[in-house]
Parts: structure tokens; sequence; C-alpha cells
């Protein structure tokens, strides 16, 4: 009997507090809270259900009370993992640039070391090239210096012969010289008569007395074709790393680039002939078809790589 009257109680107390509140809700304006008073009265019920029930039955009765998200509180969670989901994408794209900087910046800094490199070289192989020349120059002095074999003695008295030496030949200050384009004009002359050798005299004689002059770049440029000619390839890559110094943008100057690639193949030297034709690619690169056809077979006769 008393345990009636308190489920009959309980009851009525959640009964009263349901109308309560469906009371108060009636009576107060709508406003933007109105959705969860609603559900606390969904659930009161449902309480009053299950008490109601188990008063009846006398069984323990499971009810799943189900609640419904919030809207906005379910937006926000979605705009959350959206901006996660950004960041992290935007975080990738800066990974995978900066990644591709380092690259960019390792490559830059290879080419520079191997341009270094190639201009070494050529200061080292120009630089011995002048220290050959001077040495036989001086040798060249020494020997006609010397006296003839039947002129004086180391003692200053006459030789075996008793005979006096000859004088020396005037200077050659005392002996005209022609200018620039006539000494020029006379090489090239005996380059295209197929006179080699004496077009390289010529050539290396002009080389040695104009060696400012406007026309000493391309007259080392031929210089350096005579000397390929007679085999003489050291001497020829050197005259044509004379002419291309500094780069010059002549008509002959690409060539003069791909020849000494071709003679520096000669020296069994594709490296440094590689490195020589990565920089007519980026010299010249509006060199002539015939040109560009001559470097890709000097290319391939180096096994350069691509």
């Amino acid at each position: 009997m008393r345990s009636g009257v308190l489920w009959t109680a309980t009851a009525a107390g959640v009964f009263a507090l349901s109308l309560a509140a469906s009371g108060w809700a009636q009576d107060k304006p709508v406003d933007p809270t109105e959705k969860r008073f609603q559900n606390i009265e969904k659930q009161l019920r449902q309480l009053r259900e299950i008490v109601l029930q188990a008063k009846d039955t006398g069984q323990p009765v499971s009810v799943r009370v189900t609640d419904e998200p919030d809207p906005q509180i379910t937006t926000l969670d979605q705009r959350v993992d959206d901006l996660e989901q950004a960041a992290r994408t935007r975080n990738d794209q800066i990974d995978t640039a900066t990644h591709d900087l380092e690259i960019a910046k390792k490559t830059a800094e290879d080419l520079q070391l191997e341009l270094k490199s190639v201009e070494d070289r050529l200061s080292k192989l120009e630089a011995k090239v002048k220290s050959d020349e001077q040495a036989a120059a001086t040798a060249a002095a020494a020997a006609s210096a010397a006296p003839p074999a039947g002129g004086l003695a180391d003692n200053g008295a006459p030789g075996a012969e008793g005979s006096v030496p000859p004088p020396p030949p005037p200077p050659e200050a005392d002996q005209p010289q022609v200018s620039p384009d006539v000494a020029y004009k006379r090489a090239k002359e005996l380059l295209l008569e197929g006179q080699y050798k004496a077009a390289s005299q010529a050539f290396q004689g002009f080389v040695d007395t104009y060696g400012d002059s406007p026309r000493a770049p391309e007259a080392r440029y031929w210089l350096g074709e005579t000397l390929y000619i007679q085999g003489q390839y050291p001497d020829a890559a050197a005259a044509y790393i004379g002419a291309i110094r500094g780069w010059p943008q002549t008509s002959w100057a690409p060539d003069a680039v791909v020849k000494l690639a071709r003679a520096l193949v000669a020296l069994d030297k594709p490296t440094d002939a590689c490195k020589a034709l990565e920089e007519f690619d980026r010299r010249y690169p509006d060199a002539p078809a015939a040109t560009r056809t001559r470097a890709q077979a000097v290319r391939a006769a180096a096994k350069c790589r691509g």
C-alpha cells in the first residue's frame, strides 16, 4: 500500500512538472532556446511513461532516450573540420614549395661551381700556353744571339777559321711593318690556299704584333683552325680559348666554342668538352643551324649526358 502511494506521488510530481513546463513555455514568447525546452518536455514525458509502465507491470523497463543534436553545434563542428583540412592542405603545399626551392637552390649552386671550374681550367690552360710561348721566344732569342761555329771563341779570339762573324741584322724596329689589315689579309689568303703551316705562322705573328687590335680575337680563331688541321690540338685549344675570352657576340664566336669542344675531345677531355657545349647552349641560343648540328655531333662524340 505504501509503495503504491509512493508511485502515485512520483507520477503526480512528474506530471505536475510537465504541466508547469508546458504552461511556462506557452506564457513566454518564442525565442532561440525554445527548442531546448521542447527537448526537456519530451524527456519528462518519457520519464512519466517509464514510471506508469513500471507501476502497471511491476517489471523494470529499459527506455533509450534519443537526444537530437544541436544544428548550430553540428555546423560549427563541420566548419572546424573544414578549416583543419584546409590548414593541412596549405601546410602540405608549403612543404612541397620549400622542398622544390631547396632543390632549385642546390641546382643553381652546382651550376655555379661547374662554371667556375670551367673558367679556372680555361685560365690555367691559357696561362700554360703563354708560358710555353715565352719559353719558345726565349729559346729563339738565345739561339739567334749565339755566335756562329766559325766565329769568335769563348776567349774572344778568332775561331778555327779565323774569320770575323758577320754583323747582326738590323733590328726589327728598323724594318718596315705592314698595317694590321694587310697582315690579316695575307694570313687569311694563306689559309684559303691550304698553306696551313704558313697560315698558322702568319696568324701567330699577327697576334704577337697586333694582340690589342679589334681583329685579334678573330685571328686567334683562325689560328686555332690552322693548328687543329695540323693535329696540334693543345695549341689549337689555347687559340680557341683566347678567341672566345669574354664570350664575344660575333658571327664566328659560336663556331669557336664548338671547335674548342672538338679540340678537347681530341685531347681526351670529354668532360671539359661537354661543359664547353653547355656554355655554347647558354651563351649562343640563336646560333646558326649548321653550327648547332656540329655541336650535336661533338656532343655525341664526347658522350655528354642529355
